[in-house]
């Protein structure tokens, strides 16, 4: 006999999932790395210190709190740099985390639309708010009939003579004479020039160029052999996850990388006279 066995062939569902470890939860972007970053047997601080990617953000990134997250440019450079570091596919972290966190505008993509409240007047209110804004406006008007007989009886005639006493002493101490060498005088000379400062790609990495103003002038990731040009100005810096990857020319001489491989900079200045004086200061030394 088949003592023990089911009748049938009917096995327990209870049966087929006991044991088997199985989550049916779906993790989160932020989850995902977390556990990456567990299993690595790392903590924020050597993670920090390893991807060179400031602790507040990288924890930020896996509570996934869009309140101590930089702008977009930023912290999808840095979910990048931080996926490819645990060894995760960083394209669809970065796509998971586009879905559940608005970081265009820093908030968080509502899961629920909100209820709108409606305000309902009682009945009747809505006429008598009429009732008393007609009288109001009767009365208004007659305020103003009444007393608009005697409304310009004080105004003082037009200072004419003050005027006229103020033109002639104007004339009489700032008279000049003005030549054309005036007016060129101030303008800087036609031989002077701007430096222009390019900035070269050796390998895909991310860049950000803001101007004196804080005023955005180009983000996004740069491939291997592009350029930006820009204008050397007072103000210009540079953001970019990794400084090694970035070669300097100043109207088309080279002056080596932005900074270590690996090391990102945040907002660091750039112009073109910092670079002569660096370059000089070697050759001296020389």
């Amino acid at each position: 006999m088949t003592e023990g066995r089911n009748p049938g062939g009917f096995v327990p569902v209870d049966a087929i999932f006991a044991g088997s470890g199985t989550s049916c939860v779906q993790l989160s972007a932020g989850e995902k790395l977390r556990d990456a970053r567990a299993r690595l047997g790392l903590t924020l601080d050597s993670a920090a210190a390893r991807t060179r990617i400031r602790r507040d953000y990288l924890e930020a990134l896996e509570t996934m709190d869009p309140r101590g997250l930089p702008s977009r440019a930023y912290c999808v450079g840095y979910l990048r740099t931080y996926a490819q570091f645990l060894s995760l596919d960083e394209t669809a972290i970065v796509d998971q985390f586009k879905r559940e966190v608005d970081t265009q505008t820093g908030r968080a993509i509502p899961t629920a639309p909100k209820e709108k409240r409606e305000i309902k007047l009682p009945r009747g209110a809505f006429g008598a708010v009429l009732i008393l804004a007609g009288v109001a406006s009767i009365a208004w008007w007659y305020a103003n009939t009444s007393s608009g007989e005697g409304a310009f009886a004080d105004v003082p005639p037009p200072p004419d003579a003050e005027l006229s006493l103020l033109e002639d002493d104007t004339l009489a101490n700032g008279a000049r004479n003005w030549s054309v060498g005036d007016v060129w005088r101030d303008l800087p000379a036609p031989g002077t020039a701007t430096e222009e400062v390019v900035l070269e790609a050796s390998a895909p990495t991310w860049l950000e160029v803001r101007d004196g103003s804080g005023r955005l002038l180009f983000s996004r990731e740069l491939a291997a052999g592009e350029r930006y040009r820009a204008l050397s100005e007072d103000g210009l810096t540079v953001t970019t996850a990794d400084a090694g990857a970035i070669e300097v020319f100043v109207d088309g001489q080279s002056f080596g990388l932005l900074g270590e491989p690996g090391t990102s900079l945040d907002e660091h200045p750039v112009h073109a006279g910092a670079f002569m004086v660096a370059e000089a200061e070697i050759e001296t030394a020389g």
